[in-house]
């Protein structure tokens, strides 16, 4: 598994392969930046950036992980919808632009904030984006403590 920090904002994808991460940050790009990710660097540099980032990170907390595999909190209690609406409530679109972007109303994007906001037990838009904004440091941080869970992560082997 490899993993790619998103330029414009550092969000954190993964993926299978680095042709894999490429689209998925392009799409990220395309979509909550408005920048066409694949015009501003060329694929022989962004394989690049994966393979500096992935040696990096991976020598670094590489042994660390236990077998198996970590899910996400986010992944076991959101549905997609959901998911896609706290990407774009971190990346600081309101509830109408929200609402604009995923052709729903600004009721419905209400509606699943209360829901995501009781199931991660947070209370704002604020205590949303750090929760998100945290996961990549406290799954680290857990993995170096030795314990079997992470903050946010779970882990996931039997």
């Amino acid at each position: 598994m490899l993993r790619f920090t998103c330029p414009p904002c550092g969000d954190v994808f993964t993926g299978p392969d680095e042709h894999a991460l490429i689209d998925i940050a392009a799409e990220h790009a395309r979509k909550l930046h408005d920048v066409d990710l694949l015009a501003e660097f060329t694929p022989e540099q962004l394989r690049g950036l994966i393979q500096r980032e992935n040696e990096s990170y991976w020598s670094r907390i590489g042994d660390l992980v236990p077998n198996g595999g970590l899910k996400t909190v986010f992944e076991e209690q959101l549905c997609d919808r959901e998911r896609e609406i706290v990407t774009y409530v971190v990346h600081g679109f309101s509830n109408k632009e929200i609402a604009g972007r995923l052709c729903i109303s600004g009721r419905t994007v209400s509606t699943h904030l209360v829901n995501i906001y009781e199931k991660l037990n947070v209370h704002s838009r604020a205590e949303l984006t750090v929760l998100v904004r945290a996961a990549d440091r406290v799954i680290e941080a857990g993995l170096r403590a030795g314990t079997r869970e992470f903050g946010p992560f779970k882990h996931t082997a039997p």
